[in-house]
Protein backbone atom coordinates (compact mmCIF):
# COMPACT_ATOMS: atom_id res chain seq x y z
CA UNK A 1 0.00 0.00 0.00
CA UNK A 2 1.17 3.38 -0.55
CA UNK A 3 1.83 5.08 2.55
CA UNK A 4 1.70 8.68 1.91
CA UNK A 5 -1.65 8.45 0.70
CA UNK A 6 -2.54 6.70 4.18
CA UNK A 7 -0.52 9.75 6.23
CA UNK A 8 -2.65 12.37 4.11
CA UNK A 9 -5.82 10.73 4.76
CA UNK A 10 -5.24 10.54 8.23
CA UNK A 11 -3.80 13.95 8.76
CA UNK A 12 -6.88 15.74 6.53
CA UNK A 13 -9.46 13.74 8.96
CA UNK A 14 -8.04 14.46 12.08
CA UNK A 15 -8.09 18.46 11.13
CA UNK A 16 -11.74 17.91 9.71
CA UNK A 17 -12.60 16.54 13.03
CA UNK A 18 -10.60 19.01 15.37
CA UNK A 19 -12.29 21.74 13.00
CA UNK A 20 -15.94 20.09 13.97
CA UNK A 21 -15.10 20.15 17.44
CA UNK A 22 -14.35 24.16 17.31
CA UNK A 23 -17.12 24.87 15.59
CA UNK A 24 -19.52 22.81 18.13
CA UNK A 25 -17.37 24.94 20.58
CA UNK A 26 -18.40 27.84 19.56
CA UNK A 27 -21.60 27.52 19.04
CA UNK A 28 -22.18 26.39 22.43
CA UNK A 29 -20.74 29.60 23.27
CA UNK A 30 -22.46 31.78 21.26
CA UNK A 31 -25.42 29.98 23.11
CA UNK A 32 -24.99 31.36 26.24
CA UNK A 33 -22.85 34.78 25.90
CA UNK A 34 -24.60 37.77 23.54
CA UNK A 35 -22.75 39.12 21.22
CA UNK A 36 -20.93 42.79 22.06
CA UNK A 37 -19.62 44.91 19.07
CA UNK A 38 -16.11 46.02 19.85
CA UNK A 39 -14.72 48.70 17.27
CA UNK A 40 -11.87 47.30 15.37
CA UNK A 41 -8.54 49.30 15.90
CA UNK A 42 -5.12 48.67 14.10
CA UNK A 43 -3.34 49.17 10.70
CA UNK A 44 -5.99 47.08 9.14
CA UNK A 45 -9.03 48.73 10.42
CA UNK A 46 -7.56 51.90 10.01
CA UNK A 47 -7.07 51.44 6.02
CA UNK A 48 -10.53 49.87 5.46
CA UNK A 49 -11.99 53.26 7.29
CA UNK A 50 -9.86 55.17 4.44
CA UNK A 51 -10.99 53.47 1.99
CA UNK A 52 -14.70 53.41 3.28
CA UNK A 53 -14.57 57.22 3.69
CA UNK A 54 -12.67 57.68 0.06
CA UNK A 55 -15.68 55.62 -1.36
CA UNK A 56 -18.24 57.56 0.65
CA UNK A 57 -16.68 61.38 0.75
CA UNK A 58 -16.64 61.60 4.09
CA UNK A 59 -13.90 63.69 6.61
CA UNK A 60 -11.80 64.54 3.47
CA UNK A 61 -10.98 67.79 3.01
CA UNK A 62 -10.38 68.99 -0.74
CA UNK A 63 -6.92 69.30 -0.34
CA UNK A 64 -6.90 65.42 0.31
CA UNK A 65 -9.27 64.50 -1.97
CA UNK A 66 -7.65 66.50 -5.11
CA UNK A 67 -4.25 64.53 -3.75
CA UNK A 68 -6.13 61.11 -4.09
CA UNK A 69 -7.58 61.59 -7.13
CA UNK A 70 -4.53 62.68 -9.26
CA UNK A 71 -2.60 59.32 -7.85
CA UNK A 72 -5.23 57.53 -9.15
CA UNK A 73 -4.97 59.28 -12.02
CA UNK A 74 -1.31 59.35 -12.50
CA UNK A 75 -1.74 55.27 -11.64
CA UNK A 76 -3.88 54.48 -14.28
CA UNK A 77 -1.65 55.70 -16.61
CA UNK A 78 1.05 54.13 -15.79
CA UNK A 79 -0.98 50.84 -15.82
CA UNK A 80 -1.87 51.87 -19.08
CA UNK A 81 1.38 52.67 -20.28
CA UNK A 82 2.24 48.75 -18.61
CA UNK A 83 -0.13 47.09 -20.92
CA UNK A 84 -3.28 47.37 -18.50
CA UNK A 85 -6.36 49.13 -19.86
CA UNK A 86 -9.27 50.52 -18.27
CA UNK A 87 -12.89 51.60 -19.70
CA UNK A 88 -13.23 55.25 -20.97
CA UNK A 89 -16.16 55.37 -17.87
CA UNK A 90 -13.95 54.81 -15.14
CA UNK A 91 -11.84 58.18 -16.70
CA UNK A 92 -14.14 60.03 -16.85
CA UNK A 93 -15.84 58.85 -13.37
CA UNK A 94 -11.77 60.31 -12.30
CA UNK A 95 -11.97 62.90 -14.68
CA UNK A 96 -15.26 64.91 -13.33
CA UNK A 97 -14.37 64.43 -9.62
CA UNK A 98 -10.73 66.48 -10.87
CA UNK A 99 -12.96 69.02 -12.36
CA UNK A 100 -15.36 69.24 -8.89
CA UNK A 101 -12.47 69.39 -6.70
CA UNK A 102 -10.93 72.30 -9.06
CA UNK A 103 -14.15 74.02 -8.60
CA UNK A 104 -14.30 73.72 -5.61
CA UNK A 105 -10.62 75.10 -4.75
CA UNK A 106 -11.77 78.33 -7.02
CA UNK A 107 -15.12 79.19 -4.60
CA UNK A 108 -13.77 82.38 -2.55
CA UNK A 109 -14.15 81.44 1.14
CA UNK A 110 -15.08 84.28 2.82
CA UNK A 111 -15.05 84.36 6.66
CA UNK A 112 -17.48 86.16 8.66
CA UNK A 113 -16.00 87.69 12.26
CA UNK A 114 -18.77 87.10 15.04
CA UNK A 115 -18.47 90.11 17.18
CA UNK A 116 -17.85 89.82 20.68
CA UNK A 117 -20.88 89.81 23.56
CA UNK A 118 -21.25 92.45 25.51
CA UNK A 119 -21.47 91.33 29.66
CA UNK A 120 -23.47 93.28 31.26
Amino acid sequence: MDIDIILLTAVISTLFIVFIIAVYREFSVMENETYVFQKESGPRAGLVNFIGNLASNKSLTPEEKKVIYKAMHRNIADMESDGVYFDNSLKEIVQDQMEVLGNDEQKPVTKTKKAPLKEK
